[in-house]
């Protein structure tokens, strides 16, 4: 490894050493405001994204808010097993259930990850769609099957059928639909329920985690959930909870994230100069910001521009290890290694760079069509001034919640 790299793996953690406090404070809001990803990617950035959130956090995802979740649902269909539902009735039993489940959490406010707090039993998305992969995921769920096929083949009988000989002695042996898991709280589903996992659910979903994911960063905190939900991002954590694949791995992983944080924000600058120029609109207050927030990436590169030009330079090792889990196509690799290097090079000149103007406008009319914002200008126009896109945080959010929720039933919070 080179001197470099080394110097990068070694900053594991945010240190603005080389800054005085006020330069401090505007990089950490900068990071604070761009934690959170928005609904939208117009450069594409999510075909990196994706899988290296799958590698640190297999079985999650962005839609989910609370782990006991990962026990409601099982409870939910095990009950419909049990009262051996007809396929007939299965999609409305489970939304009755579901809908019932909401209203038993309702009493925790709006603000507490109660999915459908608002909507009822009319949300569009109920929770058994946000979390059935990763219930599988996690080995929760032992059959590879959608939700519909669950009703349709396994909703009434809670289990595979079993094949039989010509005697009817069973030839294999019965696979089972779901994990062993602790019993549901007497009076589930006709009571207020909460998320406070007992110890033994606690217990089960870090073994199911550990047994199935043993190489994740999500198994690697549940060592220790207390200490690792303390980490605002994943290379913040203590290295020594971590293998040295996963040390790895994350540092990749932050490097992708600190340098595709400026072409986003400049993206967002093209869009309101154009809008400005070409519609006359006042888009003065937007300008005013995204050009702070530039500088203040600029100085977080800046700070780390060693490790991160060294990166920048080597980055096939990035490629080869995306590779191994989805292979990104040869036009947007080559988008994303052009313009991370341009980033790591010269973040100062980065917002003047008219081939990396031309790169963003290039890339988003291909992912997006007449849609593109810097397309056609009729696309600008149903713009609502509001930013797109944010840094990578590769759902370590979720994780850091439900790791806090392990914490607790562990008796390790605090």
């Amino acid at each position: 490894m080179s001197r470099g790299m080394d110097e990068y793996a070694a900053a594991s953690s945010f240190g603005w050493l080389d800054f005085d406090s006020a330069a401090s404070e505007r990089v950490s809001t900068l990071l604070r405001a761009l934690e959170q990803p928005g609904t939208l990617d117009p450069l594409g950035f999510s075909v990196i994204r994706d899988p290296i959130s799958g590698m640190l956090a297999p079985g999650t995802s962005t839609i989910q808010t609370r782990l006991r979740y990962f026990m409601f649902l099982p409870w939910i269909f095990q009950g419909i097993d049990r009262d051996r539902v007809a396929p007939s009735r299965f999609a409305r039993r489970l939304r009755d259930d579901e809908a019932k489940l909401i209203e038993c959490l309702r009493h925790l406010g709006p603000s507490h990850g109660v999915q459908g707090y608002s909507a009822g039993r009319n949300l569009q998305r109920m929770p058994s769609e946000a979390y059935w992969s990763g219930l599988l995921s996690w080995g929760i769920r032992r059959v590879d099957v959608s939700i519909a096929d669950y009703g349709r083949r396994l909703g009434a009988m809670g289990r595979l059928s079993t094949q039989r000989d010509d005697d009817g002695n069973p030839t294999e042996r019965a696979v089972q639909t779901w994990a062993s898991i602790p019993d549901p709280p007497d009076r589930f589903l006709s009571e207020e329920i909460a998320f406070d996992l007992t110890q033994a659910e606690a217990t089960l979903i870090i073994d199911q985690i550990r047994r199935h994911h043993p190489s994740s960063l999500l198994a690697s905190g549940c060592r220790n959930p207390a200490a690792t939900a303390q980490a605002r991002m994943p290379w913040d954590i203590d290295r020594s909870l971590l293998s040295g694949e996963l040390q790895s791995v994350i540092r990749h992983a932050r490097a992708a994230s600190e340098l595709t944080i400026g072409p986003q924000l400049l993206y967002n600058l093209l869009l309101a100069e154009r809008a400005r120029a070409e519609l006359g609109w006042d888009t003065s207050e937007l300008r005013d910001d995204v050009h702070a927030q530039l500088d203040d990436w600029a100085v977080l590169v800046e700070n780390r521009h060693i490790g991160l030009q060294s990166w920048a330079s080597d980055i096939g090792e990035f490629w080869a290890i995306l590779d191994a889990r989805a292979p990104v196509n040869k036009w947007s690799r080559d988008f994303i290694t052009e313009i991370i290097v341009r980033a790591a090079q010269d973040p100062r000149g980065f917002v003047r760079d008219k081939v990396v103007h031309q790169l963003i406008r290039d890339r988003e009319i291909r992912l997006k069509s007449n849609r593109a914002r810097l397309g056609p200008l009729s696309a600008l126009e149903n713009w609502n001034q509001q930013p797109f896109g944010g840094q990578l945080v590769y759902r370590w959010p979720i994780c850091r919640t439900y790791l806090e929720d392990l914490a607790v039933a562990l008796g390790s919070a605090g």
